[in-house]
C-alpha cells in the first residue's frame, strides 16, 4: 500500500481520535504512521502491516496507559467546586449563630452557621466546611 495511503488513514485515525479523545485511535493513527513510514522505505504490504500491528499493540497497551495518567493528573492544590471554599476568607453580613446567618464567600452571599459561639456582623471568618448550601464558618486566626 502506497505511503499517502497510510498517512491518510493516520489523518482520518486522528479526526476520529479529536471526536472520543480516549487516545486509543491515537495510539492507532501512531502506528499507522509507521507503517508508512515502512512503506516509504520500501516494504511490501505484509511487512507494512507487521509494522502496523506491533506498533498498535506497542502503543495501546504500552503508551497509552502511561499517556492517559499524564492527562488525568491534577496538582495538589488543585481543588473544585465547594471543596475549593473550605479554607477561604468569609466576611460576616450579618451576626453568625449556630442555626442562622449570612456571609460573602468570594462575592457570593452564602447561608453560613458557626459552632464557634456567636460571631458579629462583619467579622472576618474563615469557611470551616459546606454542608449543602450553608457553610459552616469560624473566626479568622
Amino acid at each position: 500500500m502506497p505511503y499517502w495511503m497510510w498517512l491518510a488513514v493516520s489523518g482520518v485515525l486522528l479526526v476520529v481520535e479529536m471526536l472520543t479523545v480516549d487516545l486509543l485511535f491515537a495510539s492507532l493513527a501512531f502506528s499507522a504512521l509507521l507503517a508508512a513510514g515502512a512503506s516509504a522505505l520500501g516494504f511490501n504490504l505484509v511487512v507494512q502491516g507487521i509494522v502496523f500491528g506491533v506498533g498498535a499493540a506497542v502503543s495501546i497497551l504500552f503508551l497509552r496507559p502511561i499517556a492517559l495518567r499524564h492527562l488525568q493528573r491534577k496538582p495538589k492544590d488543585h481543588a473544585t467546586n465547594v471543596e475549593a471554599l473550605i479554607g477561604a476568607p468569609a466576611l460576616a453580613l450579618s451576626e453568625i449563630t449556630d442555626i442562622s446567618g449570612e456571609v460573602k464567600i468570594s462575592g457570593e452571599r452564602w447561608r453560613a452557621r458557626t459552632d464557634f459561639g456567636p460571631l458579629a456582623k462583619e467579622s472576618r471568618l474563615e469557611v470551616v466546611a459546606i454542608e449543602g448550601a450553608t457553610a459552616v464558618v469560624k473566626p479568622k486566626e
